[in-house]
């Protein structure tokens, strides 16, 4: 059966995953799956009706291009329970579809026909699964069974299903957990190894988990597939460039212009610096004490989620429960110690920051007035190799990408290390090999920057902006326009969980840098040695 597919994703989403059939199998039942490769769909079911099949490959690739839009691989299993990867897919899958629908509301009647589990169907676990998934895509149905209603209550924090509870994974893991949970108090059986999401036009969800068959955690790949960084010798030839494409914000019109930027994603040509270059990086040999006033501030920055400790002998309040339970103890001649408070304390957040440095050809000026310095590009050199030493002594995980442009088809973006990434000879050498050169479009540095730092499972996100803080390009007469993209590119982060701050390296660019950055987001570096203090600011 052939199926106009692909242009009906295009239609809807404006993605292309690659279409192929599994082959045929003696399982009564193949489920769909979606992998970097593309969406693998099961061949048509014996004796269904082309409408019926028409209708069932329909809402399998919605489904599945929606995890593509929606969807973030930021999953673990490691220390995940069965029931809790389940009932977290589960939930995950209820979440792109109401994003959605949201969108496009005519997607709910093609997805809710095909839920049609009932009471009827029974009680066990895999059942009331299907019958939490119907309650959640289908307004119209109510189901008496008190674990699925607190399911959707959780849910949704409306009675129509406008509002979505949860956004973050964070937080849709704590809900799967707690529903996972009831179920374990409920006593009921679960086979993982034969359990498959359900109604059948859900994919399996393997997408979703970060390291699924040995792959690195990231989002879905373009075509050519993005060579990940090796380490190995620093002379290795770079990876072919990948291209991506990302909005621009028009602040004439007053709208995003829809896949305007081309991002190429390269790899620094390795060379070893000139004299001038070398001589300024020398100054690294100084820089230990900075680092180490760097890492302490990390660490405290990094000091920020509240962790709640129950039973404990003294602390804030009194857990009702516990007090009850303790006093009928005693009464029964108990004799331990009473833990009945509850204490709020600080734990460490677990944070990911990607360092994006302005290389354009204005970086190939002196910082500051002090020409023995060094340019502004050798400065952002310092401060990456100072973020790289701190963080990793912090616990936290750090990318260094650079970027300059030439037109909006023309922004390159120079991966540099990757968060996985050890910082080694090869991303030194990288980093000594960016060269000034080219104009400033900041705002598709920025998006794509906030792609690779959503990909990432981290309770805090951050990106660091190294620049002089003057947007510019080639095909640009606007001295407002890229400005307004750029600022519209870190409120966009924002709603996705990243924030932005600017390290500003010239006076001169200060009044665009608060308009983009916001009050109180960008500071000027003047010295590598304020580092500490000037990013201390910027986290309080």
């Amino acid at each position: 059966m052939r199926l106009p597919l692909g242009a009906w994703l295009r239609l809807l989403w404006n993605v292309t995953p690659p279409l192929l059939h599994l082959p045929a199998g003696t399982e009564e039942r193949q489920t769909p799956f979606l992998a970097d490769g593309g969406l693998h769909l099961p061949l048509p079911r014996v004796g269904a009706s082309e409408d019926d099949a028409r209708r069932w490959y329909s809402a399998a690739t919605s489904h599945a291009a929606a995890h593509l839009v929606f969807s973030r691989r930021v999953f673990v299993r490691e220390g995940t329970a069965p029931i809790t990867q389940a009932l977290l897919g589960l939930l995950e899958d209820a979440r792109v579809e109401a994003l959605a629908c949201r969108e496009l509301p005519g997607l709910r009647r093609l997805w809710a026909p095909l839920h049609t589990a009932t009471p009827q169907d029974g009680d066990d676990f895999e059942t009331l699964m299907l019958r939490l998934a119907r309650v959640l895509v289908d307004p119209g149905y109510d189901d008496p069974h008190p674990w699925v209603r607190k399911g959707r209550a959780r849910f949704y924090l409306d009675d129509g299903g406008d509002v979505l509870a949860q956004s973050q994974p964070d937080g849709l893991r704590a809900m799967a957990s707690a529903l996972g949970n009831d179920i374990g108090q409920m006593r009921m059986g679960f086979n993982a190894r034969m359990y498959r999401p359900g109604p059948s036009y859900r994919d399996d969800n393997r997408w979703l988990w970060q390291g699924h068959a040995g792959e690195q955690p990231e989002q879905s790949k373009p075509v050519p597939v993005a060579a990940r960084l090796q380490e190995g010798s620093a002379d290795a030839t770079p990876p072919a460039p990948v291209q991506w494409r990302y909005p621009e914000w028009d602040r004439r019109i007053g709208k995003l212009r829809m896949d305007w930027c081309v991002v190429h994603e390269r790899h620094p040509q390795v060379a070893q610096p000139d004299e001038t270059h070398a001589s300024a990086l020398e100054t690294l040999d100084d820089d230990a004490q900075v680092q180490r006033a760097l890492t302490l501030v990390l660490k405290k920055s990094s000091m920020r989620a509240r962790v709640l400790r129950r039973r404990e002998r003294d602390g804030d309040d009194i857990e009702l429960d516990e007090a009850v339970s303790a006093v009928l103890a005693l009464r029964n001649g108990g004799t331990d110690a009473l833990r009945v408070h509850t204490r709020w304390t600080q734990a460490a957040e677990k944070v990911a920051v990607l360092l994006l440095i302005d290389s354009s050809a204005s970086s190939a000026r002196p910082h500051g007035s002090d020409a023995t310095r060094g340019t502004q590009l050798v400065t952002q050199q310092r401060v990456a190799r100072l973020l790289a030493g701190a963080m990793a002594a912090a616990g936290g995980s750090l990318a260094i990408q650079g970027f300059d442009s030439d037109g909006r088809e023309g922004v390159n973006h120079w991966r540099v290390k990757d968060f996985h990434e050890r910082w080694s000879d090869g991303t030194a050498a990288r980093l000594s090999g960016l060269r000034s050169g080219l104009s400033t479009r900041l705002g598709a540095a920025l998006r794509h920057a906030t792609r690779a730092l959503t990909a990432q499972s981290a309770s805090r996100r951050l990106i660091v902006v190294t620049s002089d803080g003057e947007p510019h390009d080639v095909d640009i007469h606007d001295p407002h326009y890229l400005i307004e993209d750029a600022r519209h590119a870190v409120q966009s982060a924002r709603l996705v969980g990243v924030s932005t701050l600017g390290l500003l390296l010239d006076t001169k660019g200060a009044v665009a840098s608060r308009r983009i950055f916001g009050v109180g987001q960008s500071a000027l570096l003047g010295d590598v040695r304020l580092l500490p203090a000037v990013l201390a600011r910027l986290f309080v």
